[in-house]
């Protein structure tokens, strides 16, 4: 069949593409087309179906050149609406196009390196052009990794010709052309038979020969002469020619919808071919009233992410809206953490909100916000208990290590004026924390750090009047609970993080 040269020339275009164009141009051939589904074609080649997917897809799309080698592929559907195999064809060659004739069997036989160098040993054999390994090696190309783009070597070059010859595609005359270049010649894939000794024995009497009649057509159709043209003053007449170059075609031509197996269409629809690139068509995302009053802090930070990340922080604000949170709850967290980060520092937006800005900080009580408890502004006791002990045991442990450290200065045979290459051992110094915040004091300093100092000394507005059952049962589950609880939650409640806060405005879910 002919293959054209752009194709094996252009490095678009990687080796296993030129198999199966070669193999749907063979199988369209029929009147109906190449109507093989991709599995089909990888069973013929011995490829994936991946690896067809991407020949197929490389092959419908436009070339640096503006040339498309595949482009009427359409898909099909049988009556009843289930779909079938696509029909592809190639796009017809031009008059003055390069081309090359090659065996469909190569394309089955020859893995796709190989392939483009037999196509490349043809071409320079049909056109009598000198070849040699280096020119060769500029027509084969990495195609993936660190050294895609590049030509192969001239030792890589001399292997495929090796592996050519030993598969019976080609023979080789080493140094016996022109300036010490190799001689080809290029065979068809079948086994080059060896002359056998002639015995000088003639055919017996009865023996005929198979072929006993000249058939004239021995080429394809598409390999026909240009017609001549008519004399003067004559009528040209000449069948349409089944042009299938690409001219604009309206939209409710037929060859714009998907065919079906039984050869019928579908009746025309308002909606334009695609251009190729698909993209979202559908409605914009856009948040609810209740969402964007929360997300207003952070509206910078929202703008820079794409629409799968703002699809999650949605769903995460509306989640914690269901569970009870409210807006200026959710809305002051936002403007806290965003006021505590410098933006500079902030690398990835979406990272940010969904882990830094969005999850709520505190213990197991709902209405713990940071360490204060939001229903009534004050300190959560559960939190400020977590923090004393965490800073007794770390006095204890820098204690206990001190105290290590002195017994083993002080024991005998291990003074340091007897080993003078000895160091002395390290005394780990006591850092005093914040007990409010826990954060780090300066050395010398102990005590409530500056913010807490001021946090303590602003007046606050006065808390609600506690209930009864605030100082001597547990608020949790709604006030249900009951459970003797001095700071509020009993142990079990503290486990259970899914109470609804109180004090804050329920929403049904879905709103």
């Amino acid at each position: 069949m002919k293959v054209p040269m752009r194709l094996v020339e252009c490095s678009h275009y990687a080796d296993a593409a030129l198999s199966v164009y070669m193999k749907v141009k063979a199988l369209g051939l029929r009147a109906e087309g190449c109507t093989a589904g991709v599995a089909t074609i990888a069973g013929y080649l011995g490829f994936s179906a991946s690896t067809v997917q991407r020949s197929l897809a490389q092959l419908r799309a436009t070339a640096p050149d503006g040339v498309v080698e595949l482009p009427d592929s359409r898909r099909r559907s049988l009556p009843g609406g289930r779909g079938t195999t696509a029909r592809r064809m190639v796009r017809p060659l031009r008059p003055t196009e390069r081309f090359i004739w090659v065996p469909v069997a190569a394309s089955e036989q020859l893995r796709p390196r190989l392939l483009r160098a037999y196509v490349v040993i043809s071409y320079a054999v049909a056109q009598n052009i000198p070849l040699t390994e280096r020119t060769l090696a500029g027509f084969l190309r990495h195609h993936s990794g660190r050294r895609a783009g590049a030509a192969l070597t001239t030792e890589a070059a001399g292997r495929i010709i090796d592996e050519l010859v030993a598969a019976g595609w080609i023979s080789v005359r080493r140094r016996a052309g022109f300036q010490g270049r190799h001689l080809f010649l290029v065979h068809d894939g079948r086994p080059v038979p060896t002359p056998a000794p002639d015995d000088r024995s003639g055919s017996d009497a009865g023996d005929r020969s198979l072929a006993y009649k000249e058939d004239l057509k021995t080429d394809r159709p598409e390999n026909d002469a240009v017609p001549v043209s008519p004399a003067v003053g004559e009528v040209p007449v000449e069948e349409a020619a089944n042009d299938r170059t690409h001219e604009a075609t309206p939209v409710d031509a037929p060859g714009d919808r998907a065919l079906r197996a039984d050869g019928t269409a579908p009746p025309p629809t308002s909606t334009a071919r695609d251009t190729g690139q698909t993209s979202w068509r559908g409605p914009q995302l856009t948040f609810s009233p209740r969402l964007n009053s929360v997300l207003e802090p952070v509206r910078s930070l929202l703008c820079q992410v794409n629409t799968y990340v703002q699809r999650r922080i949605g769903r995460e604000v509306a989640r914690q809206l269901d569970d009870g949170y409210g807006v200026l709850r959710l809305r002051e967290r936002l403007t806290q953490r965003l006021a505590q980060t410098l933006v500079s520092d902030i690398r990835d937006p979406g990272r940010w909100l969904l882990g830094v800005a969005l999850p709520r900080w505190g213990c197991a009580d709902p209405d713990c916000e940071s360490g204060v408890l939001w229903s009534t502004g004050t300190r959560c006791s559960a939190c400020r208990e977590a923090v004393a002990e965490r800073a007794s045991a770390r006095r204890e442990k820098a204690g206990h290590r001190t105290r290590a450290g002195s017994a083993a200065h002080h024991e005998p045979g291990h003074d340091l004026g007897h080993d003078p290459g000895r160091r002395p051992p390290a005394v780990p110094r006591i850092v005093e924390y914040c007990p409010d915040c826990e954060r780090p004091h300066l050395p010398g300093g102990a005590g409530l750090c500056a913010e807490c100092r001021t946090r303590s000394a602003t007046p606050s507005a006065p808390p609600p009047a506690p209930t009864a059952s605030i100082g001597s049962g547990c608020r949790g589950r709604n006030g249900t609970c009951g459970r003797p609880a001095p700071h509020g939650l009993c142990w079990r409640c503290r486990m259970e993080s899914g109470a609804s806060p109180p004090g804050e405005e329920r929403y049904p879910p879905g709103t």
